[in-house]
């Protein structure tokens, strides 16, 4: 009986507590509401590369070499003279590249086959997906997806089929 004489003894309090009119806050009180932040100006024909650690997809663990697929972009991006400036502030950029890569080497049994077969090949598979996103809009405005022999000539493809087929066609 104590017991529920308590419970209901708080529940009165609280209840009674709910019911009273808020105290009058102070000038002094009153905390004024954060600016709005500036509005971060983007720079036109501008471009930030984001890109993942190649993965090695063969067998043996650590046995692709683990290049940085993103400074291949860039490169590449500069050597095909593609009319975009490359930022390293993603902040001031219009436009962001993302990609992700893996890198498979051949065995070393599937290397002799090639030389014996073939008189020789290229040894590696390179496979990557690059996106360009606009950053305003958040919409994807240009994708590829490249397989080569290794990431310089895929980088190299998709700087050219992006200079080509999307700002040629896309650019007043």
């Amino acid at each position: 009986m104590r017991t529920v004489s308590i419970v209901v003894v708080a529940l009165l309090g609280v209840a009674a507590y709910a019911q009273e009119p808020p105290l009058p806050s102070s000038p002094e009180a009153q905390v004024a509401p954060a600016p709005a932040p500036a509005p971060v100006s983007r720079i036109p024909g501008s471009v930030f590369v984001e890109s993942d650690e190649t993965v090695d997809s063969s067998n043996s663990k650590d046995k692709a070499k683990h290049g940085d697929f993103g400074v291949a972009l860039r490169a590449a991006l500069v050597k095909k003279e593609v009319p975009v400036k490359i930022l390293t502030d993603q902040a001031k950029a219009a436009f962001t590249i993302k990609s992700t890569s893996s890198h498979r080497e051949d065995s070393t049994g599937t290397k002799i086959a090639k030389i014996l077969v073939f008189g020789g090949g290229g040894f590696g598979h390179f496979e990557g997906s690059i996106e360009v996103i606009d950053n305003e809009t958040s919409a994807v405005v240009f994708a590829y997806n490249v397989k080569k022999g290794n990431y310089q000539s895929a980088a190299e493809a998709f700087a050219k089929h992006y200079k080509n087929d999307y700002l040629a066609k896309n650019r007043p």
